[in-house]
């Protein structure tokens, strides 16, 4: 078997001449029928993404039907939903992993809990977005407790919310990196390439609030509040749109 790197990083493996495997098909299993973990990945991501989306609109104050507290509430159970996707999106990177085909072929593979992938971009991609959805559920938690002094707001709140959203901005960038050698991946008409741009658009609107909300001015909570809503918006779409995902 061959393999085609982009630097140390591994994106095809081929046997003479013809591509047997892509990283992302393989780590999605796209050349399968078993999709279950994906489909399940699509699901937990998009009911995440929609509670930031509700507390995020409801923060906005255009229609004040909830206090704070549950707003916070709001945003945390989002988290959770995030770090249970992201979780089983890092199960796939390494039990599907094309640096370790052998796996593959066994009559009984062993299911992998943890594991190092370094080689693999898609272990990257995930690894950094399962890191960056942890320091969310850390802020998201945090900000429950409004008593906090700014001082702890500030290192509980603000400070894993910056990492979280630049991970996510990271593990975007391994993801488009994924599919860079990838000729089958057509600009604007592969379902793979709008699920890619979508992840990078809804992490750069994740930096942007991470960033506004270090301010408390009037004008900079509520850029930090619509780009949340719009990250969430566009994390539902790439979601959905995972469903559809095909090799």
């Amino acid at each position: 078997m061959q393999y085609k790197k982009l630097g140390p990083f591994i994106s095809h493996a081929m046997k003479d001449g013809v591509v047997c495997y892509t990283s992302r098909e393989l780590r999605k299993s796209l050349f399968s029928s078993k999709k279950a973990i994906s489909l399940w990945i699509s699901t937990l991501f998009m009911i995440g993404s929609f509670w930031f989306a509700f507390a995020s609109f409801f923060s906005l104050d255009i229609l004040p039907l909830f206090s704070s507290f549950s707003l916070s509430i709001f945003y945390f159970i989002g988290s959770i939903f995030f770090t249970s996707a992201a979780y089983l999106q890092y199960l796939e990177s390494i039990n599907h992993d094309i640096t370790h085909l052998a796996h593959l072929y066994h009559k009984h593979p062993i299911w992998f809990w943890w594991r190092l992938r370094p080689y693999n971009m898609g272990y990257i991609s995930s690894t950094t977005q399962f890191i960056g959805t942890l320091l969310f559920n850390i802020s998201t938690f945090s900000a429950i407790f409004i008593s906090l002094s700014i001082e702890l707001k500030n290192f509980l709140v603000w400070l894993p919310n910056l990492l979280g959203s630049i991970l996510f901005l990271t593990s975007s960038f391994f993801g488009y990196l994924e599919i860079y050698h990838d000729k089958k991946i057509k600009v604007f008409r592969s379902t793979t390439w709008w699920i890619i741009w979508i992840n990078i658009f809804g992490s750069v609107f994740f930096q942007i609030s991470a960033l506004y909300s270090a301010y408390s001015t009037q004008m900079a909570l509520f850029i930090a509040t619509m780009t949340t809503l719009l990250g969430a918006v566009c994390f539902f779409m790439a979601a959905l749109l995972l469903r559809f995902e095909k090799a």
